[in-house]
């Protein structure tokens, strides 16, 4: 059987003054998937994905000033250099299971390509054009696989399954960086700043059982993971940065659940996490040059307890959690576009997650999710800013998340949605005195249809975003440098999607 899909969307309904006002944007995205059965006892996926996003302009964050004054005004150095981003990315993949006796062989691989080209707004004349320059374009070739042995155990009592596998992920980044600027030519490629090679791999073993014996299940797991990151420098006028980090670290899990009734289970959790910083995080180091190899990875402890209920036609899940992380990746400095990290000391998360599914008749259901989180500094630590003090909340996370949706099916070929989301406010920095963006609500609507003829199926998707055209912050720059932390939302926008499926 085939699936494809190709889907096309834009920024806002009416476009507006691109020279003084936030521009539309495009992606184009594509998906094509092959199932195929070569035996009895196996099962073949073969898929294809890219996403083309050419030349999308960036508006930068405003001052709360200037987005209180007009929220869909540029900022002026956006203009002058004009920011924009293009991407390029293909990706094959093929996912393989076979089957031997009881015991289930499982492989994963895929291989792809990145051609990702930003025109930033750091200053001419600064040092950060040249050093890593105001113009970043990297080509990333990537692949990787997984293994996976999955080993029913009958000698115990219950079910037990044992699981075995083996993670291994690679890419290699031609990296480039350039001023932007020729002459008195603004935000243009110009000469050469940076010029390195980046090879980043990661190899995860990891062993899993899962027994389920009476009215208990049991889960635990360990993963032993390694990450190494190479660079070669290849421009040498301004020194050699050339380097090799490697992380590694043993990370443990384990789970119970307990069946009350056939429709009420609880659980516990406990596990340790491993977060080692991206090739993004890495990229820039404080002083300008090179990569960032003083950062650390961060380490965190999770514990989870919940319930799973299901009421007549109502699905209900509820969970408490707490984390506590060690050597947090956090802002450094965000200036001209160009964002540096740090480890900060030691950060808490505690919340409340509650989602809730009904089918209010043959033809309606409804979906809530609700999310309340406190998720803060534990430990005093320095900054830019200064001192940053225990109890001050992370930049850029809610505290609450409201998201509700009621669908309609009128017909096997037609399905119709409202969706609703509140997100509560955002702090912008660390010391969270700065003005916090604010809260929002916003409503969506969408529509999804499907055909079938013959051996065809054809289905289309149609959405429209922020129905009401409310003007609201949807995202916040993180520490900007230029106070310029808040990004505007959209206004009214519209997405539609298309594909195709024949079975043989």
């Amino acid at each position: 059987r085939t699936a494809m899909v190709h889907d096309i969307s834009t920024g806002h309904w009416n476009p507006l003054n691109l020279t003084s006002h936030t521009p539309p944007a495009r992606r184009d995205q594509t998906f094509a998937k092959l199932n195929l059965k070569p035996d009895e006892d196996s099962k073949l996926a073969l898929i294809y994905s890219s996403l083309e996003q050419n030349g999308t302009q960036d508006p930068l964050g405003q001052t709360w000033a200037a987005y209180k004054a007009d929220p869909r005004s540029v900022t002026p150095a956006a203009l002058t250099y004009n920011t924009r981003k293009s991407i390029d990315h293909q990706q094959v993949g093929m996912n393989y299971e076979r089957y031997f006796g009881d015991a289930t062989l499982q492989v994963n691989a895929y291989n792809g390509t990145r051609s990702v080209i930003q025109y930033l707004a750091i200053p001419k004349g600064t040092p950060g054009n040249n050093q890593g320059g105001g113009v970043v374009q990297f080509d990333r070739k990537f692949y990787g696989g997984s293994l996976r042995w999955l080993q029913p155990v009958h000698s115990v009592p219950g079910d037990l399954t044992l699981i075995g596998g083996l993670d291994y992920d690679q890419s290699r980044d031609s990296r480039h960086g350039y001023q932007n600027f020729v002459g008195d030519q603004l935000g243009v490629k110009g000469a050469l700043v940076r010029d390195e090679i980046d090879t980043a791999r990661s190899l995860d073993p990891y062993v899993q059982a899962n027994w389920a014996i009476d009215n208990w299940t049991v889960q635990a797991g360990l993963r032993y993971s390694t990450m190494e990151l190479d660079v070669h420098d290849q421009f040498l006028s301004n020194g050699d940065d050339s380097g090799t980090k490697r992380y590694e670290k043993a990370t443990p899990s384990m789970s119970v659940m307990y069946a009350f009734t056939p429709e009420l289970h609880g659980y516990v959790s406990a596990g340790k996490g491993f977060e080692t910083p991206t090739q993004a995080e890495l990229a820039y180091s404080p002083n300008g040059n090179g990569f960032n190899f003083g950062l650390k990875p961060s380490e965190s402890t999770q514990y989870e307890m919940g319930l799973k209920a299901q009421l007549a036609n109502t699905r209900i899940n509820a969970a408490i959690f707490q984390i506590t992380t060690s050597d947090e990746l956090v802002v450094l400095s965000n200036t001209g576009g160009r964002t540096t990290y740090q480890n900060a000391g030691r950060t808490l998360r505690r919340g409340f997650e509650l989602g809730v599914e009904s089918q209010l008749a043959d033809d309606w259901t409804t979906t809530l999710a609700y999310t309340r989180l406190q998720a803060t500094y534990d430990r005093d630590f320095t900054s830019p800013k200064g001192l940053i003090d225990k109890g001050n909340d992370l930049p850029g996370v809610p505290q609450t998340t409201l998201f509700a949706e009621v669908n309609w099916k009128p017909a096997d070929w037609v399905s119709t949605a409202i969706e609703g989301m509140y997100r509560s406010k955002v702090y912008v920095e660390d010391t969270n005195t700065q003005k916090a963006a604010p809260a929002y609500s916003v409503f969506n609507w969408r529509a999804k249809f499907e055909q079938k003829v013959d051996h065809w199926t054809f289905h289309q998707t149609l959405r429209l975003d922020n129905l009401l055209d409310r003007q609201y912050v949807g995202s916040v720059i993180v520490a900007d440098g230029n106070n310029r932390f808040y990004e505007a939302a959209p206004g009214r926008s519209w997405y539609a999607g298309a594909g195709a499926q024949y079975s043989f």
